[in-house]
């Protein structure tokens, strides 16, 4: 059933395309919701064009900036039950081609689509713990790309980083099956937004504006209802059911037992291990 209580909403690259859609989705039921975005023009239009809604100026390829978000959030809405790790971009790339020989242009796609949701994921569980919410219902969304499940070749940085956090999605859901936070992946189209400008993607002509607000809408309502994977459209639904890896669960709960965390890895004993102890030198 779809939850109808007030949530505390942040979507990070909120201001255009997928999480400008969403935001207004989640608005238009009632929610309390904040984006972030790199630009400020595309803020003011964001909290002009959404009344309510904050609207921050931050970086997330910043650690400084991804920190700062989570404080503003929960000093403008005093919680927060909802991160919507939806910030990515995409470059071109070509290990043949001199332009990407040249220089690393890398970067910011490394922290924006991989390092921000996991450091934005970690500092939210960490607030939550801090106040006293570990047994307070809470999710985290991952917005993926079906190119997670395959590499694609013009935008293979895209493409890695993406099944990395798809990686990360799964082991995380795992850390916390027994508590109250959802971990959300959701899978949508290429869609017509600004994320692709060194692309020419086909499926663009199809998905303009009326998609990406279907898919908004679809993703919005299942992240409500609790759902734990989200395929907001057709095309993405047979791209995951064509390439997904279908886990053996007997078989991948064997594997983790095999590879346990040793006992005072986290300082929390005296019996903390040293880099001699295992055999391991510079």
């Amino acid at each position: 059933m779809t939850s109808t209580a007030s949530k505390s909403v942040l979507i990070t690259g909120g201001a255009g395309g997928l999480g400008l859609s969403m935001a207004r989705q989640f608005r238009e039921r009632g929610h309390r919701v904040a984006v972030c975005a790199r630009t400020q023009s595309a803020l003011d239009e964001t909290a002009r064009d959404l009344p309510g809604v904050v609207a921050i100026r931050a970086d997330v390829a910043d650690p400084r900036d991804r920190a700062g978000l989570l404080e503003e959030v929960v000093a403008r809405h005093g919680d927060l039950d909802v991160l919507v790790n939806n910030a990515a971009i995409t470059n071109a790339h070509d290990y043949t081609n001199t332009y990407t020989l040249s220089a690393d242009r890398t970067r910011d796609e490394l922290e924006i689509n991989f390092a921000a949701p996991i450091d934005l994921t970690r500092m939210f569980l960490a607030w939550r713990r801090s106040s006293a919410l570990d047994d307070a219902p809470a999710s985290i969304v991952m917005v993926n790309t079906p190119g997670a499940l395959f590499p694609l070749e013009a935008n293979l940085i895209y493409s890695a980083t993406k099944a990395g956090l798809h990686m990360f999605t799964l082991a995380l859901r795992r850390h916390l099956q027994h508590t109250p936070v959802t971990v959300v992946e959701i899978f949508p189209p290429g869609l017509n937004t600004n994320l692709t400008p060194d692309l020419v993607v086909a499926s663009h002509a199809d998905n303009g504006q009326e998609a990406i607000d279907a898919v908004a809408r679809e993703s919005v309502d299942g992240i409500l209802d609790g759902q734990e994977l989200i395929l907001p459209h057709p095309d993405a639904a047979r791209l995951y059911e064509r390439f997904a890896v279908q886990f053996d669960e007997p078989l991948l709960d064997q594997i983790n037992a095999g590879v346990q965390r040793r006992p005072g890895w986290d300082g929390s004993t005296a019996g903390q291990f040293r880099a001699s102890e295992t055999g391991r030198t510079n």
